[in-house]
């Protein structure tokens, strides 16, 4: 019977050799608009401040730094921005939430409806291919540099979801698509491909009316160059981790946080506690790291792990055979 007790005053995911009672987990689920607000505003305010900087380096050597920092701050906010929305944790007040992901989603390139559902499919089948939606290698296969950079550029991942939203503005919705969407939603989806498509459409028609270039300037030029910093921090979550496993410490990373990248990351640096507990806000992960931090791995920099994940790619592109299905290269 204590046992019994025991278990429904926990909460207890699997894979993780830990335990928050049910108490403390409520309170670190609640949510709130002025935190996020907040978040928003120095986001908004600082990514703009580098703006100018870039704007004013036109011309010189200083163009070089100022576009990675406004690029890549720009990148990196708008994909944490969308993503914690896509969870509806971003805001406690639900029309702010969606404004904020219809927002965020049009800047990052991605549908939100697309993005909500596959991205709830990522948390219930994490790194198992052919069934999480946002996996795009596996070890299963040989990926060659390549291959890899073309994603890390994210070159190829905007242009599949651009190749997407065409899609399904015409209705068209793969199988894959459809197993992750309730049925009601695929018109909303639909509905949905039609304005992004339309906006991109008048964007460019609008510039080249006016013969301007500052959306090439200001938002095309400084995101591809943005993407690869982005990017980076998104490979770090699973790239060459287990796959097929329940074990959430096999199959995620956690990353060292970096008070600086973490603003824009919107704490995301704490991925193994997000998976732990997608529900909990951006704002409370520190104080659920607290709570499980002992029982998880000790986390790495982005940059030894991208190089980790080269190798194991490097490794396997030659043939050397190892159990990458099951041991991951780097927690």
């Amino acid at each position: 019977m204590a046992d019994t007790k025991e278990t429904a005053d926990r909460w207890v995911p699997p894979s993780v050799d830990t335990a928050v009672d049910r108490k403390t987990m409520k309170s670190l689920m609640r949510r709130n608009d002025s935190t996020g607000l907040f978040k928003f505003a120095l986001c908004v305010l600082s990514i703009g401040l580098y703006g100018w900087f870039y704007n004013l380096s036109w011309g010189t050597w200083f163009v070089v730094p100022t576009v990675i920092l406004f690029g890549g701050t720009m990148s990196l906010f708008v994909y944490s921005l969308s993503h914690e929305c896509a969870h509806g944790t971003a805001f406690k007040t639900r029309w702010l939430n969606e404004a904020m992901f219809w927002f965020s989603s049009m800047l990052f390139g991605q549908e939100p409806l697309y993005r909500r559902y596959s991205h709830a499919v990522h948390h219930t089948y994490t790194w198992f291919w052919e069934k999480d939606a946002q996996m795009p290698f596996t070890v299963r296969k040989k990926v060659g540099l390549f291959t890899y950079l073309r994603w890390y550029t994210g070159l190829e991942y905007h242009f599949l979801f651009v190749w997407l939203a065409v899609k399904h503005a015409l209705g068209r919705f793969t199988e894959r698509t459809r197993a992750f969407t309730p049925a009601a939603e695929l018109p909303k989806m639909r509905r949905n491909s039609i304005i992004f498509v339309a906006i991109w459409f008048s964007v460019a028609a609008l510039s080249i009316y006016f013969q301007s270039l500052a959306v090439v300037w200001f938002y095309i030029i400084p995101k591809v160059v943005g993407d690869m910093i982005s990017m980076t921090f998104i490979g770090t979550q699973h790239f060459e981790m287990g796959e097929d496993d329940l074990n959430l410490l096999h199959t995620t990373r956690s990353i060292k946080r970096n008070w600086f990248w973490d603003l824009y990351y919107w704490n995301m640096s704490y991925h193994i506690e997000h998976h732990y507990a997608p529900t909990v806000p951006f704002h409370a992960l520190p104080q659920l790291h607290e709570k499980i931090g002992r029982a998880l791995p000790e986390p790495e920099g982005v940059i030894p792990i991208t190089i980790d994940v080269y190798k194991a790619m490097r490794n396997r592109h030659l043939s050397v055979e190892a159990d990458a299905l099951r041991m991951p290269t780097n927690h």
